[in-house]
C-alpha cells in the first residue's frame, strides 16, 4: 500500500511538471515506460499512469513550446507512412475489432516519438534522454543481477511488466540498454558516474544470461561484437570478451547453459523452435494470400488455423509478423524506417566528428546505430516490432539530426596568422 501511495504522489507531482516543462515531462514518461516503477506496486494500486504524464507533456508542448519549436517532420516521414499503412491494414483486417486496439497502442507510441523528435532540439537534451534511458534500464539490470545472485540463478528471470515482462522481451530491452550505458560511460568525465554506468551494464549482461533466453544470448553476442568493432583497445577487449565467454560456458547457470546447448539442434529436437518454423510457414502462407495489407494487426493468431494444421502460436519473428499482418509494403516500410535512421546517423556522424566539439554528438549517433542493430538481431526470433523503445530511438535520431545539422551550418572562424610580410603600412594603403 505504501508503494501505491508513493506512486500516486509521483504521478500527482509529475503531471504539472510535464505540463509546464514538457521536456521534463518526456523524461519522466521515459522513466515510467522503461524504469517500470508501477510494476513494483501491488496490481490493485496501479493504473495507466504513463498516459497522464504523456498527455500533460503533449498539451504543455502545444501551449508553451509549439510556436517556437514546430513539429519536426524531417526524418519522420517514413514513420508517418508506416502509421498510415497500419491504419489501412487495420481497416482491411480479417477482424478489425481486434486490430483497432493494437492500432491505438501504436498511435500512442508514435505520438510520443514525434514529441521526442520535436522537443529534443539541443545537445544537452539529447544527452538527458540517453541518460534517462540508460539509468531506467540499468537500474532494472542492477536489481535483476542482485536478485539472480541471491537466488543462485535458480529460476529464469522475467521482466517487471509491460512490453518487457517475458524473458525474451526483458533480455531484448537490457541488451539495448547495455550499449547506451557503455558509451555514455566512456564519455563520462566523473569517475564514480562512469563506474556506476559500467556496473549497470555488467549487471544487465548478467540478467540477460539469467533470463535463459536464446535470442537474448544472440543479442548479447552482438553487443560484444559492436563494442569490439568500435573500441580502440581491440586486443585488450578481445581478451576480456574471450575470458567472459569462457567463464560463462564453464561456470554459468546450468539452466541457461541447458537452453544454449539446444541452439545447434533446436530445429530438429526443440518443440519451441519447431513450433516457430511452423508459425513462419503459416506467416508465409498468409502473406501469399494477403500480400498488400496482410491479415491485420493482432489477427495472426485468429486466422492461424486457416493456414496451418499446427497449434496456433505467435510468429517469434518481427519480419514474418509484419509481412503477415501488414503485407509486403507494411513490412518494407518498417524495415526502411529502421535502416533510414541508421544511415542518417552514420552519415551525420562522419561529418560531425570532424567539426569542432563534435565528438559527443558523434558518439550519440554511434549509440543509436548500435542499439538499433542490437534490436534487430533478437527480433529474428521474437516479435517485438511494436517495442516502444525502438520508436523512441527513431524520434531521438530525428531530433539529434536536427541538432547536428544546425551545428554543421554554423560558420567556422579560421585563425589568421599575421606575419611581417602580410602587414601593409597605412601610408602604402593610402598610396594604393
Amino acid at each position: 500500500m505504501l508503494r501505491g501511495i508513493l506512486l500516486y504522489i509521483l504521478v500527482v507531482v509529475a503531471v504539472p511538471i510535464a505540463f509546464f516543462r514538457p521536456f521534463y515531462g518526456v523524461l519522466i514518461y521515459l522513466w515510467f515506460s522503461f524504469g517500470r516503477p508501477g510494476d513494483f506496486v501491488w496490481p490493485e494500486y496501479t493504473f495507466d499512469y504513463a498516459i497522464w504524464v504523456a498527455g500533460a507533456a503533449l498539451v504543455g508542448y502545444i501551449v508553451f513550446e509549439m510556436p517556437r519549436a514546430p513539429v519536426r517532420m524531417k526524418g519522420m516521414w517514413i514513420l508517418v507512412l508506416l502509421w498510415g499503412w497500419l491504419a489501412a491494414a487495420s481497416v482491411m483486417a480479417a477482424d478489425p475489432s481486434i486490430a483497432y486496439p493494437k492500432l491505438y497502442e501504436y498511435s500512442k507510441v508514435f505520438i510520443m516519438a514525434f514529441l521526442t523528435a520535436t522537443i529534443v532540439n539541443t545537445e544537452q537534451r539529447v544527452k538527458y534522454v540517453l541518460y534517462t534511458l540508460a539509468v531506467s534500464l540499468g537500474l532494472l539490470g542492477a536489481k535483476g543481477a542482485l536478485d539472480s545472485i541471491l537466488s543462485g540463478f535458480s529460476y529464469a528471470m522475467q521482466g517487471p511488466g509491460g512490453m518487457i515482462s517475458e524473458q525474451n522481451e526483458y533480455a531484448l530491452a537490457l541488451n539495448m540498454g547495455i550499449p547506451i550505458l557503455y558509451w555514455l560511460g566512456k564519455d563520462e568525465p566523473k569517475r564514480w558516474i562512469r563506474l556506476a554506468l559500467y556496473g549497470m551494464a555488467a549487471g544487465s549482461a548478467l540478467v540477460v544470461v539469467a533470463t535463459r533466453s536464446r535470442s537474448g544470448l544472440l543479442g548479447l553476442i552482438m553487443v560484444g561484437l559492436m563494442i569490439l568493432i568500435f573500441s580502440k583497445r581491440k586486443v585488450l577487449l578481445t581478451i576480456g570478451l574471450v575470458a567472459a565467454s569462457s567463464v560463462l560456458f564453464l561456470y554459468g547457470p546450468e539452466g541457461a547453459l541447458e537452453r544454449y546447448r539446444t541452439i545447434p539442434t533446436a530445429t530438429e529436437e526443440d518443440a519451441s523452435a519447431i513450433g516457430r518454423l511452423e508459425a513462419w510457414s503459416a506467416a508465409i502462407q498468409m502473406t501469399k494470400a494477403h500480400p498488400v495489407f496482410g491479415v491485420g494487426l493482432r489477427n495472426f493468431m485468429e486466422v492461424f488455423p486457416q493456414y496451418s494444421n499446427a497449434a496456433p502460436r505467435v510468429t517469434h519473428n518481427a519480419i514474418f509478423e509484419m509481412l503477415s499482418e501488414t503485407g509486403i509494403p507494411g513490412c518494407a516500410i518498417w524495415v526502411a524506417l529502421i535502416f533510414a535512421a541508421m544511415w542518417r546517423m552514420y552519415s551525420l556522424r562522419r561529418r560531425v566528428i570532424r567539426a569542432p566539439d563534435g565528438s559527443h554528438l558523434g558518439k550519440y549517433c554511434l549509440i543509436i546505430i548500435i542499439v538499433l542493430i542490437v534490436y534487430m538481431v533478437p527480433n529474428m526470433f521474437i516479435n517485438r516490432q511494436d517495442f516502444d523503445l525502438m520508436y523512441q530511438l527513431i524520434g531521438l535520431s530525428a531530433g539529434l539530426a536536427g541538432v547536428i545539422e544546425r551545428k554543421l551550418a554554423e560558420p567556422v572562424l579560421e585563425a589568421t596568422v599575421i606575419t611581417s610580410e602580410s602587414v601593409v603600412p597605412l601610408w602604402q594603403r593610402a598610396r594604393g
